[in-house]
């Protein structure tokens, strides 16, 4: 067994020991706590072998049950994927050749799934991959209703009633639903991205000469995308407070607690009306929040300042930075280069790519739909889980509730015999450990196990005239830098109309954020990360991959982001 960099990583597994913080990273960026590590341990098991299953080659990609990873692991304290399990379970449907769309996902190169050796095997796992692609709206709505329910039952249960082997078997019937809603999410995903690779290639041999944004413009502006419906929302709700002077007004001088105190007790017809719109707004989209898949992390049901800072921002935001206008604009030129595209192609292939278009642009859109269900799952586990922290804390096992996150998943399992003095002491232990390792970050891009640990301050100095990553989001914005450090504090950022924003990663919920900006700087992802479709879907500048950005950039300095060459230009 490897030494392991922290001591609730998973264990190194021999057969895919190639990973990468990318794409995981902007779903759960930073150190993760003890107990999410496990839990992330027990689905990436149920996953990976139920997507094996499903495709009939779990002889081909054996998986190893916990603590061994696969595909989903903690590495160093944070998250990782499993590329090299990625790749393999790829190749098992490869009848054509192998394919490179995970660099679609992350930064790596030569990150080719190869083409299956047995080709009749081959053959029906690829059959049965497309029957899911084929079938992704209806799995995803149903996957929608698993997860709500799932959610919804979680925070209407009365935990203090329910014995410990009702609040345990909570925990693993969601294991299992999360485990579920995650192959979804995964097959989706690979869907888009080897569809969008297929559409890049057709242009490359019809339209050799054309700008290499038109794939990207030809999968953006989708409308209807998840990630992008609370930023929608949020404008929305806004806008209408902002036809009440007294609302409008209130939004403008009152602190976030008088505020919400307001919408608990509304003082008038407006403030009623308007306190009504925003529960309807909670109740659909308040299970969002920083570090979606985290349980030890709130939710904007439970505190919803982000989501008031938000409604704040696009108040006094210009009509010019409407979501729907963007999108509208965005997707009337999309729909006009998918008319020149097919004007341009032979007519033996314009049925072709009509039928590759409509797919990927399908899988694009539902990739943020089987995230966001998976996602809602994921905060099912917090109900249960505070529950236990609090009969803890009663017996004198832990100093707070929230200190649950911090032990492992086994002595929750344990937690009616746990003894008090050990438990603190494992929790305290740990929680040095947590606050060391955030001085720390894995290597970049893909990296091969046994690794090792980076302190975070080594980067590129400041002084550069410009960076250059990917653009993934077309055209070209000039603003003020608003450069936001991390996923936490973007909970506390509330950003000016016409701002820059600059992150290390991208957390969906940070979209409403996106409603009021010029651009998007971020230091990681790839063409089909969140942010990218975010991006996109809001029609405004974006450029991902941009190393040390938040480094390299002072917060308040003037940039300029072109989202077609991948450049950021500083003043």
């Amino acid at each position: 067994m490897t030494e392991k960099l922290c001591s609730w990583d998973a264990e190194p597994n021999p057969r895919y020991r190639l990973v990468t913080t990318g794409n995981v990273e902007e779903v759960l960026p930073g150190v993760i706590k003890p107990l999410t590590a496990d839990l992330i341990n027990q689905w990436d098991y149920r996953f990976t072998t139920r997507m094996a299953e499903e495709l009939g080659v779990l002889d081909l990609v054996p998986t190893a049950p916990p603590p061994a990873m696969n595909v989903l692991g903690v590495v160093g304290g944070r998250w990782t994927l499993g590329v090299a399990w990625s790749m393999a379970i790829t190749s098992t449907y490869q009848v054509g050749g192998g394919t490179d769309m995970l660099q679609q996902f992350v930064e790596g190169e030569g990150l080719t799934a190869g083409q299956a050796q047995d080709i009749k095997r081959a053959k029906a796992a690829r059959r049965r991959i497309m029957a899911r692609w084929r079938n992704a709206e209806r799995e995803i709505a149903r996957g929608a209703e698993i997860s709500t329910k799932a959610y919804r039952q979680a925070w209407a249960r009365e935990y203090p009633r329910l014995g410990a082997d009702d609040l345990l078997h909570a925990i693993d019937e969601n294991i299992e639903a999360v485990a579920g809603l995650f192959v979804s999410h995964v097959i989706v995903s690979v869907g888009g991205a080897e569809y969008t690779g297929i559409l890049g290639a057709m242009l490359d041999q019809h339209v050799p000469k054309h700008p290499p944004t038109w794939v990207t413009t030809l999968t953006s502006a989708l409308r209807d995308v998840e990630s992008a419906k609370p930023g929608k929302a949020t404008w929305d709700l806004a806008r209408a407070g902002r036809q009440s002077a007294v609302i409008a007004a209130a939004f403008a001088e009152l602190p976030t607690e008088a505020l919400l105190a307001r919408l608990a007790a509304p003082v008038s017809p407006a403030w009623e009306a308007f306190a009504t719109r925003y529960r309807e707004l909670i109740r659909e989209y308040g299970y969002r929040g920083q570090r979606e898949t985290d349980p030890s992390t709130s939710t904007w049901d439970e505190a919803p300042g982000f989501l008031l800072g938000a409604l704040r921002a696009d108040m006094a935001a210009p009509a010019s930075a409407d979501p729907h206008r963007k999108e509208a604009r965005a997707a009337a030129a999309r729909e006009r280069l998918e008319a020149r595209v097919e004007s341009l192609l032979p007519n033996r292939v314009r049925r072709q790519f009509r039928e590759t278009l409509v797919m990927a642009q399908r899988l694009n859109r539902g990739r943020e739909g089987t995230k966001a269900n998976w996602a809602r799952a994921c905060r099912a586990f917090r109900p249960p889980l505070l529950e236990i922290g609090r009969r803890l804390v009663r017996r004198g096992a832990l100093e707070q509730t929230e200190d649950v996150f911090f032990l492992r998943l086994a002595e929750v399992r344990q937690f009616e015999t746990l003894d008090p003095a050990a438990a603190k002491a494992a929790v305290r232990e740990r929680q040095e450990e947590y606050r060391r390792l955030e001085g720390y970050r894995l290597p970049g891009g893909v990296f091969e196990l046994p690794t090792q640990l980076v302190p975070a301050g080594e980067a590129a100095g400041p002084g550069a005239a410009a960076l250059s990553g990917q653009g993934v989001s077309p055209g070209k914005a000039t603003g003020p830098a608003r450069v936001i450090a991390s996923a936490d504090a973007a909970l506390e950022t509330e950003v000016q109309p016409g701002e820059v924003l600059v992150l290390p990663v991208f957390d969906a919920p940070m979209a409403p954020l996106f409603v009021p900006a010029a651009a998007l700087v971020v230091e990681t992802g790839g063409m089909l990360s969140h942010a990218a479709i975010v991006a996109r879907e809001y029609g405004i500048p974006a450029v991902v991959g941009a190393k040390y950005a938040t480094r390299v950039i002072r917060d308040g300095q003037v940039v300029t982001v072109d989202g077609d060459t991948g450049t950021v230009t500083l003043a």
